[in-house]
């Protein structure tokens, strides 16, 4: 356990090291924040707060921003359900009126962390993933919120589950990936941020979750986990992400 906790204290440091530290060889840092504000990032957001729209191909299943290179999509496991990484502008506290299976866009939040928009990630069938198309590059941080239907379904139960018991709690592992030039996927490091710890949600509104453990990824992976009994986890795998910050090294512009 101390080699892990070694190993991990020396990416912060090694991570911290690359912010602070002055570059060379005609490289420079660059810094950008993915915020999902914007009209073209208006027109991902669905109206209909179960993502209807996504799976009728109204809205486009695929996002891109070209700053820090982030990129992300939404999939169809089967009908009349969506998974991955889809926009929102939804929130909403009120779990009775807004806590069904239908309301899967509300963000337990009363509003976004900057701006109006942020993108919801839901692991139904799969694990949700963010991607650098072009540009491998650390993530130093983003904000994480829970959604209004995972909220009421694991504090108050619903038809499928009970509430959350007193002992069990319900995190995202955050997996690290590089991709080399055949497309052969490598995993490099894990980071896990709680949702709900011992039976009540881990934080309030937007907390911010920290990547600095993991190196410079190509890919960044999504798992819930539980730790209650049973093979699978029971509750809705649902939270909610703004303000991805990147950081990564570029060529001096003359």
């Amino acid at each position: 356990m101390k080699r892990v906790f070694s190993r991990i204290a020396l990416c912060a440091i090694a991570f911290a090291s690359f912010a602070c530290a002055p570059e060379s060889n005609g490289l420079e840092r660059k810094f950008y924040t993915c915020d999902f504000e914007g009209e073209a990032w208006d027109a991902l957001v669905d109206s209909s707060v179960n993502g209807d729209n996504l799976l009728n191909g109204t809205i486009a299943p695929s996002w891109h921003d070209e700053a820090s290179d982030l990129a992300g999509e939404v999939s169809q496991p089967f009908p009349g359900y969506w998974e991955g990484v889809a926009l929102s502008n939804h929130c909403s506290k009120d779990c009775e009126a807004n806590g069904s299976p239908r309301d899967q866009l509300y963000v337990y939040v009363d509003a976004a962390y900057s701006g109006k928009n942020f993108i919801i990630c839901n692991a139904f069938m799969n694990s949700p993933y963010i991607r650098f198309k072009s540009k491998r590059s650390y993530i130093k941080s983003m904000r994480v919120a829970l959604t209004t239907y995972s909220y009421n379904a694991t504090m108050n139960g619903n038809h499928l589950t009970p509430p959350l018991a007193s002992n069990e709690s319900i995190w995202v592992e955050a997996v690290g990936y590089t991709i080399n030039e055949q497309g052969e996927e490598q995993e490099e490091a894990t980071t896990k941020f709680y949702l709900y710890k011992n039976g009540a949600p881990a934080f309030d509104g937007w907390e911010r979750w920290y990547l600095t453990s993991l190196p410079m990824v190509d890919k960044v992976v999504f798992n819930i986990k539980w730790d209650g009994v049973g093979e699978y986890n029971p509750y809705p795998a649902y939270f909610a992400i703004d303000d991805i910050e990147v950081v990564r090294s570029e060529k001096i512009q003359e």
